[in-house]
């Protein structure tokens, strides 16, 4: 590690197959509420995709009994994957490619009780 400044750290990786680069990373992590159809924004880039690796966790600890919640990985408006959360789960994931990440709970809205869960979330910026 070469320096950090609150959650950005920035790191020099030992790559025996491909040359080094240095990476900013952040963290973010937050609880969310899932109360009605529409879909929930959890994240969104603002940086370039192809450039930018993401890992995290997405968990759902409670809801409709029965009932999911949709997690779309998009690359603007088109949805390049889907997976499927039921309570209690968690979804683990590194990806690239990607946009934005939306939870979409399944069922007769307003959900009661409301799905909820907690994501944490790594995002891996290249410098240069």
């Amino acid at each position: 590690m070469c320096g950090s400044s609150n959650n950005q750290t920035i790191v020099v990786g030992n790559h025996e197959c491909c040359s080094q680069a240095p990476f900013v990373q952040d963290k973010l992590c937050a609880p969310y509420t899932l109360t009605t159809a529409a879909p929930l924004v959890i994240y969104a880039l603002n940086t370039n995709p192809s450039k930018t690796f993401v890992s995290g966790t997405i968990s759902l600890d409670s809801g409709l009994t029965g009932g999911n919640v949709t997690v779309d990985f998009l690359l603007g408006t088109a949805i390049v994957e889907t997976e499927t959360l039921t309570a209690p789960g968690i979804l683990a994931f590194t990806k690239t490619g990607f946009t934005s990440i939306t939870l979409t709970g399944v069922g007769a809205a307003p959900f009661t009780p409301p799905y909820q869960g907690e994501f944490c979330i790594t995002p891996r910026y290249a410098l240069g």
